[in-house]
């Protein structure tokens, strides 16, 4: 996209550790679900790539006040500029085909349901446009943990820089080269969390009447019209491939060739294995089920698909069903007695605690001579404890002179 620049990608590192935890609340259908909020120039430990870059502009605002679910063929959902440049989608396909990357290439891949060999990724990535985000935008987000993406979701502030497809929808946010999808909730019913403050997550005023949702335009989009985040007063038009075959891969589990057939995934999130499968089924896909954590599904429903629900696959490809898992009840510690020690001796002591089923850590401090060697304070001093904690025990040692803190002391005399 020549002529349409941000910044440029310059360095790309390995898989980090999958760190962001998600709260989420259980139960009425009323209450907010709890997402992400990751901040311009935040990149987050699940990233599938870093590199040496921030994040295009930090708008300080949206550039519009229409929040909601948005079609991404509307206007005003995205910035840019005739003179920057927004991220580099050549060095996020050098990363991803790299020899040893080979189930992260995987696990992208199959989040943004196209085929994992190489030419399908080098196609889709090429098939994208690289914009940044006019508004504070709610997304699914997929982090990387075990071989396998993890779909979390998360608002993205304004300004952040994103790879969108033919659809207008963002799929890969630039500068961790996370896969993106559509979420499965509404702006309005989402509550945002912070999260990684100590990594760069600036926390920021989100606006939640703001915040949009991007759904797939009705039909490919050859251009879209993006505000001029130099000058919002202006508007500034990018043509997007043509090539249909760009949309998807060429071959692969869930490849879609040019030859085949395209249907679009039902949603499926909710409904029992049996009428998720018949919906799969009735338009021609293949299922498979596999099980995962997801709290906010009655154990035994369908938490989702890979591919995701609202995507395309071709006609004989396989989709897998998320069922939900039981939730394990959770564990109560074994609790055993606190024994007080006070007054006994060091040995003495370690050892009444170790039989009450504790673990001992000592400290010294300074004592009277008839208290050297016993055990002079301890914590707790007594009542339950879950056994295997520690009790620490305060030992009294023989008093040295009195040191001066925070100088020499010259005397008087």
């Amino acid at each position: 996209m020549p002529g349409f620049r941000t910044f440029t990608l310059r360095t790309a590192g390995a898989f980090l550790a999958f760190a962001i935890v998600l709260g989420s609340v259980t139960g009425l259908a009323c209450v907010a679900r709890t997402v992400a909020a990751e901040a311009v120039g935040y990149l987050a430990e699940d990233a599938f790539f870093t590199g040496a870059l921030g994040d295009g502009l930090n708008l300080g605002r949206n550039l519009t006040d229409k929040g909601g679910s948005r079609k991404g063929s509307e206007q005003g959902l995205y910035g840019g500029s005739a003179a920057i440049d927004v991220c580099d989608p050549d060095l996020l396909i050098d990363f991803l085909l790299l020899a040893g990357n080979g189930k992260k290439k995987a696990a992208w891949a199959k989040a943004l349901g196209v085929g994992a060999k190489n030419k399908n990724v080098r196609k889709f990535v090429k098939s994208l446009t690289e914009v940044v985000l006019a508004n504070d935008t709610l997304v699914a987000n997929h982090g990387y943990k075990k071989g396998r993406a993890h779909r979390y979701d998360a608002v993205l502030e304004a300004g952040t820089a994103v790879l969108v497809d033919v659809f207008g929808v963002p799929r890969v946010k630039c500068n961790c080269g996370n896969p993106l999808a559509v979420s499965e909730h509404e702006p309005g019913d989402v509550k945002v969390e912070f999260k990684g403050k100590g990594k760069g997550n600036k926390e920021w005023k989100v606006k939640k009447d703001q915040v949009v949702r991007v759904e797939k335009a009705e039909q490919p989009q050859k251009s879209l019209t993006v505000v001029d985040v130099k000058d919002p007063d202006e508007q500034v038009e990018i043509d997007l491939p043509e090539d249909p075959d760009l949309t998807g891969g060429g071959d692969g589990e869930n490849s879609e060739s040019p030859s085949a057939e395209l249907v679009e995934i039902p949603q499926t999130r909710g409904l029992s294995v049996a009428d998720a499968t018949q919906q799969l089924e009735a338009v021609g896909l293949v299922v498979e089920t596999r099980t995962v954590d997801d709290p906010d599904v009655s154990a035994g429903l369908v938490a989702g698909t890979e591919p995701e629900g609202g995507g395309t696959a071709a006609v004989g490809s396989t989709v897998t069903l998320l069922v939900a898992a039981e939730t394990p009840e959770p564990t109560v510690p074994e609790t055993v007695t606190v024994p007080s020690v006070v007054g006994l001796s060091q040995a003495q002591a370690e050892q009444e605690v170790n039989v009450a089923g504790l673990v001992s850590a000592v400290s010294t401090a300074p004592a009277s001579a008839e208290q050297v060697g016993l055990v002079i304070q301890q914590e707790p001093t007594g009542g339950e404890a879950a056994a295997g904690s520690t009790v620490t025990l305060v030992v009294g040692v023989e008093s040295v002179g009195e040191e001066f803190i925070g100088g020499t002391d010259t005397g008087t005399g």
